[in-house]
């Protein structure tokens, strides 16, 4: 059915294409005013006129109805989206979060230290860093 459908839509293009420019502009009636142009032809210049625009008007139309209906049958077809199947971002983008994270975790140990009550006023130590260093 979709494949009908865009077959019609490259139809009505065209023909609504070659009807455009088939048209006459607004000074081309001048050459039928002076009695250039055949005033008993079928088509005349009043009536080609009519015709053309109304078929303008009649294909303009079924492209805006044929485009609707594609947009419709097309996005009722596609339930899924395209990163559906995309694998989710393990790691944020930024790094300095994280390297934030770990320096408030490896500082709140040493801050509930430093606040904590000695029991032995006299000889209280003064909390340290670890020393890395083998004894």
């Amino acid at each position: 059915m979709i494949t009908f459908l865009v077959v019609l839509h490259v139809i009505i293009c065209a023909l609504l294409v070659v009807t455009v420019l088939l048209q006459f502009g607004k000074g081309a009636e001048m050459g039928a005013v002076m009695g250039g142009g055949a005033s008993q032809a079928v088509f005349s210049s009043s009536a080609k006129g009519n015709f053309m625009t109304k078929l303008t008007t009649i294909l303009a139309i079924g492209f805006m109805v044929n485009s609707i209906i594609l947009s419709t049958v097309k996005s009722r077809e596609a339930k899924r989206s395209l990163f559906d199947n995309e694998a989710p971002v393990a790691a944020p983008l930024n790094s300095d979060v994280q390297a934030l994270d770990t320096k408030a975790i490896e500082t709140a140990p040493a801050a509930n230290e430093a606040t904590a009550p000695a029991t032995n006023d006299a000889a209280a130590p003064a909390p340290t860093q670890p020393s890395t260093e083998q004894q």
